[in-house]
């Protein structure tokens, strides 16, 4: 299957490659839907173009996904498989959350870009999941913590991460199992030596605090009238 340079860039921007596209050419509207439902694939790439622009790639509901990509992006990448990771910097004494398709890969991205301004990033848990952008999200807001905004650079230009916790490793890995729940039964990687990244000294106040306000909010809520 040939794409245009413009489809493999599109896709790429996107974070998405051939590999999510389904090859509809020459079927029916029907015909193409159920073969992309049945490949689990939300794309495809057809030999009918759009009326607006002349693009291929559409969804499987028929619409042109370059035309309008932000709502399927964000389907695609929430459902997508990959690895769920927590990293740890001891001369940060923080806590990353993120996603990788490969682990050893990001260990050594973390480290040469100096995220967040640390150089000493360490893979310390990682898990496969079937959602792991959703994953990902999910347990970087229930993990009792403290954002970190710091600045770096990367490829010559100054960014802001954005993704960087105070809080402990257990913390952080027990909000992801919690968020991966009972479907997922892929069995997680830990290093050695975890206990280094505990960093309770915060962690037990930030807890304190998550736990007050959970029990505010529980409070806050109406009560149901009795009969």
């Amino acid at each position: 299957m040939c794409y245009a340079i413009e489809e493999l860039l599109y896709l790429s921007r996107h974070g998405l490659d051939q590999d999510d596209v389904y090859d509809g050419r020459y079927q029916s509207k029907e015909d193409r839907h159920d073969g992309a439902k049945a490949d689990g694939k939300f794309l495809i790439v057809t030999s009918v173009r759009c009326r607006a622009a002349g693009h291929r790639l559409r969804t499987r509901a028929g619409h042109c996904f370059q035309c309008d990509p932000l709502k399927l992006v964000y389907k695609i990448r929430h459902s997508k498989s990959g690895y769920v990771y927590v990293a740890g910097s001891l001369s940060g004494r923080v806590i990353k959350i993120g996603t990788a398709k490969h682990i050893g890969q990001r260990e050594q991205q973390l480290r040469a870009e100096r995220y967040a301004g640390f150089a000493d990033w360490i893979i310390l848990y990682s898990i496969h999941v079937s959602e792991a952008s959703r994953v990902e999200q999910e347990a970087s807001a229930s993990v009792p913590s403290r954002k970190v905004y710091s600045c770096y650079f990367k490829d010559g230009i100054e960014q802001i991460a954005i993704e960087v916790l105070k809080c402990s490793f257990s913390d952080a890995v027990k909000a992801v199992e919690t968020s991966i729940g009972p479907i997922d039964n892929a069995a997680p990687w830990k290093a050695r030596r975890t206990y280094q990244y505990e960093f309770d000294d915060e962690s037990a106040e930030l807890r304190n605090r998550y736990g007050l306000a959970q029990s505010l909010r529980r409070k806050a809520r109406p009560r149901k009238m009795g009969a």
